[in-house]
């Protein structure tokens, strides 16, 4: 496989000094595990080989593999989520959290500022946290199967939207792909989806956006167009008559 391949991949992934799974793809290895969450969709995940979707190591023992193939690794930190940062360790005043109504407790995850960040202690008004990715540091252990590869320009345009958290129908004809969505899509996601669509899908040059709610809407309105149309010819019809 090489850089740009879609690629669908079922694994496991453990902690590797406490052996912890800290992500799965599989119903049935989290039932197996006993840690099965029927409020989560398990399924495969979506790589784009190159793109950035799986950590370095993962991308890396993709490429050498095979539609089909199982392997198990172990990747160091800098090949996973990175060495940890002593200077993401920051204290953030207790105010802050009262603000946004949170009442910080040691061990809980928050977002502060756009970022994920992990509360380490409370004391004297003060919170010590922890912007490092709670995985950064540690050496990860992975089973990986390439579930399948994925060629046709319509399910990638729709696996890759779908990741991405925009629900709407796709399809492509010829080299042009319409995107249709419930109600009107606003003008920076439409941007993004048409960037990372050209991006990662060479088969497409055009991006074009439709709704329902839009055509539902003209289709209502056309009836009354319709209808003053035929009461104008109406009208004309009449006045000829009584000139004659």
């Amino acid at each position: 496989m090489k850089k740009g391949d879609f690629v669908e991949i079922d694994f496991v992934g453990r902690i590797v000094t406490t052996g912890e799974i800290f992500d799965l793809t599989s119903e049935e290895e989290a039932k197996k595990e006993g840690i099965y969450n029927p409020k989560q969709k398990y399924r495969p995940s979506l790589v784009i080989l190159g793109s950035g979707m799986a950590v370095p190591g993962v991308e890396k023992r993709l490429e050498r593999m095979e539609i089909g193939q199982e392997d198990e690794f172990t990747l160091a930190p800098e090949e996973a989520f990175g060495q940890r940062n002593l200077k993401l360790v920051r204290i953030v005043s207790m105010a802050k959290f009262l603000k946004e109504k949170i009442n910080p407790v040691p061990g809980m995850f928050v977002d502060i500022d756009g970022m994920q960040t992990k509360v380490l202690s409370v004391a004297g008004g003060r919170v010590r946290v922890d912007f490092n990715h709670p995985l950064a540091g540690k050496q990860l252990k992975y089973k990986v199967k390439v579930v399948r590869g994925i060629t046709d320009p319509t399910e990638k345009s729709s696996l890759l939207l779908s990741y991405y958290g925009l629900k709407c129908d796709s399809k492509v004809a010829g080299d042009t792909l319409s995107i249709e969505t419930e109600k009107p899509m606003n003008e920076f996601l439409k941007k993004f989806a048409s960037e990372n669509v050209l991006k990662h899908i060479p088969e497409i040059k055009n991006v074009i956006f439709s709704d329902k709610e839009s055509k539902a809407k003209i289709e209502a309105d056309e009836p009354k167009e319709e209808r003053k149309h035929e009461h104008g010819s109406h009208e004309r019809e009449e006045k000829g008559r009584k000139a004659a």
